[in-house]
């Protein structure tokens, strides 16, 4: 586990501080009962993201798991899948995983588990439903202290711009402040979603927060300006706690 987190987020944050990417996020809901047989069909399918990655079909990818707290007991899915790229090219990329997930197990697994989870793939077996949306990162940040033995736990927020100064709100003055209290902090522009995904949403906020953050609580006029219209500027239409379960 502590090799593959710290490889997964090295990767994150090289990609994003060096140039634009572009990730795809996957909103899963789950067959009732499921989680734990999900969970070992997740990892088997990790083999053949490893083989894409070392391909060049995509730069990476992991799965988080919701916490049921979330979005005030209320949250929309079980698991988030994140998958990175390098352009929106390679995330466009026509790829057959059936074939490539078949190549990857090849001469490492039994035929007859391949075949089981194969099947399971075309069957769709664990997932209720599934939310996509295709998205381009626009403002990030990365602070070095994350411990890759311990628990890794995120935020993920969908979130509204209400008026053409929002961006310039999160990437100006919010990410500013955000510093010294996050690991990992980007806004990402919606580019595409699945036809059943939540329409009002324009960006997502990814972030891992430091556990011993400071924040001032005596704010300057000017930044209790600077809040109140950046507030003003967006609607969070709900959150999600999410916690690290594995990735490439």
């Amino acid at each position: 586990m502590k090799n593959i987190l710290y490889t997964f987020i090295a990767l994150f944050f090289s990609i994003s501080l060096n140039a634009q990417f572009y990730w795809t996020s996957e909103h899963v809901v789950l067959n009732e009962g499921m989680e734990e047989e999900y969970e070992k069909f997740e990892a088997f399918w990790g083999v053949a993201k490893e083989k894409a990655i070392a391909d060049g079909i995509q730069a990476g990818w992991s799965i988080w798991k919701v916490d049921p707290s979330s979005n005030d007991d209320n949250p929309w899915a079980d698991y988030i899948i994140v998958n990175i790229y390098q352009s929106k090219e390679q995330m466009e990329a026509d790829v057959n995983w059936m074939e490539l997930l078949q190549e990857a197990h090849k001469g490492k697994t039994k035929r007859s588990i391949i075949k089981k989870y194969v099947k399971e793939s075309t069957e769709n077996k664990y997932r209720a439903s599934t939310r996509t949306y295709n998205m381009l990162s626009i403002s990030n940040l990365s602070e070095e202290g994350l411990d890759p033995e311990g628990t890794v736990t995120a935020a993920y927020l969908g979130m509204e711009a209400l008026n053409d100064d929002y961006v310039e709100f999160e990437k100006q003055y919010f990410r500013e402040q955000h510093k010294g209290n996050k690991y990992w902090w980007d806004l990402s522009e919606i580019i595409d979603r699945s036809d059943n995904a939540y329409e009002p949403i324009t960006h997502t906020i990814f972030e891992i927060n430091k556990e011993n953050s400071n924040s001032n609580s005596e704010q300057s006029f000017t930044d209790q300006m600077m809040t109140k219209y950046g507030m003003a500027s967006r609607e969070l239409h709900g959150w999600l706690q999410l916690k690290f379960v594995m990735g490439k």
